[in-house]
């Protein structure tokens, strides 16, 4: 069986990426076909084979990619996958799914999400990423790009979704059903440790999208220690915001990370996002999570067992959730073993019996 591999780009390093790179830990020989690879801010992708879109030519840097939005979908259809190859395991939440295969492989689509700026999000991306005077032709514009994703969506052989709200979009959007696999995380890479530290944690890309304000805003009220790890082009209004027992690291590495995790007293997590793979580690790392009560949160925290749950993007309801979770005891070991749920070889497992399945099967599937 011949795979190839694909994912949108690598720019940044997120959830989305921590998949396609364990996607490429099982096949570890198959080409992975990208718009761009951003190696200034991503990195380098050693031992990689890297097939890359004629947008690889452009000035990328400095999230300059949002501006190449009308051509994703023209690169898609040029960037050729060899007519041998079985099956193509898309790592996908835009148009990467739309390249050009041929007419006997198998496509299976791990989708981190529906296009959100193009569906549930598109007045929230014009109202915060687009100039006001450009608001017209950019929704117009939008308009097109949904019916070219709908199109590139019924050449999807076999969806897979990383929660139960993206199932629910894919249906909703596509009118396609899909099979739940969580993204995975390697709890075992992990140390709960007992003896906790005096800071709470935010991870996250600092974006509108993320709500790291509302973190910000809750711990100025809780005088509690707050770190917030991450960058992006919200950070300098946070860091005006923010009071002194709030500290801003930027981007860490993983070492890093895992090291902040295994002392922090918890997690805040405000943002509807569509899984939270952030959750995961930090209850593989002993610590519980207050989480906001929407998107995939809900799927990973239990209230009360595994953290905490607010019901609305409110500085005062993340604070009074802080407080409930400083007034509970947690069991360090009891949260990491909560965590086992999304362990990678469970991940692993499954996503090799689809992507045989599809081999097996073929176009069929369709």
């Amino acid at each position: 069986m011949k795979i190839a591999l694909a994912h949108e780009y690598f720019s940044a390093r997120g959830g989305a990426e921590a998949v396609a790179h364990v996607f490429h830990e099982m096949w570890p020989d198959a080409p992975v076909y990208t718009f761009f690879h951003d190696r200034a801010r991503y990195g380098p992708l050693d031992g990689w084979r890297i097939v890359t879109s004629s947008l690889q030519s452009f000035p990328i840097g400095g999230g300059r990619h949002r501006l190449l939005l009308p051509l994703y979908p023209s690169a898609a259809r040029r960037l050729r996958v060899p007519d041998d190859v079985d099956v193509v395991l898309v790592s996908t939440s835009a148009f990467i799914k739309g390249l050009a295969l041929g007419d006997d492989t198998a496509e299976v689509a791990y989708c981190h999400s529906p296009t959100r700026y193009l569906w549930d999000w598109s007045e929230e991306y014009l109202r915060e990423e687009v100039p006001a005077v450009l608001h017209a032709p950019v929704r117009e514009l939008l308009a097109r790009l949904r019916e070219t994703d709908l199109e590139m969506a019924r050449r999807v052989d076999r969806w897979i979704a990383n929660s139960s709200v993206v199932a629910r979009r894919i249906r909703e959007y596509y009118g396609r059903e899909s099979e739940v696999v969580h993204p995975p995380v390697d709890v075992d890479a992990y140390d709960a440790r007992a003896d906790r530290g005096d800071h709470w944690l935010f991870i996250g890309r600092l974006s509108a999208y993320k709500r790291a304000d509302l973190a910000v805003r809750a711990f100025a009220r809780t005088g509690r220690r707050l770190i917030v790890v991450g960058e992006g082009r919200e950070r300098e209004s946070l860091e005006k915001d923010a009071s002194q027992n709030v500290v801003f690291t930027g981007r860490v590495d993983e070492r890093t990370k895992r090291e902040l995790l295994a002392t922090a007293r918890g997690l805040v997590f405000p943002a509807e996002d569509d899984f939270g793979i952030v959750c995961v580690e930090a209850l593989a790392a002993g610590a519980p999570v207050v989480a906001l009560r929407a998107g995939g949160a809900p799927e990973i925290v239990r209230d009360g067992i595994d953290g905490v749950l607010f019901d609305a993007p409110d500085p005062a309801l993340v604070e009074a959730a802080v407080q409930r979770a400083e007034s509970t005891r947690w069991d360090p070991r009891a949260l990491k073993q909560s965590a086992r749920r999304f362990d990678l070889p469970r991940f692993q497992e499954r996503i090799r019996e689809l992507v045989n399945d599809a081999a097996r099967v073929g176009r069929a599937i369709a």
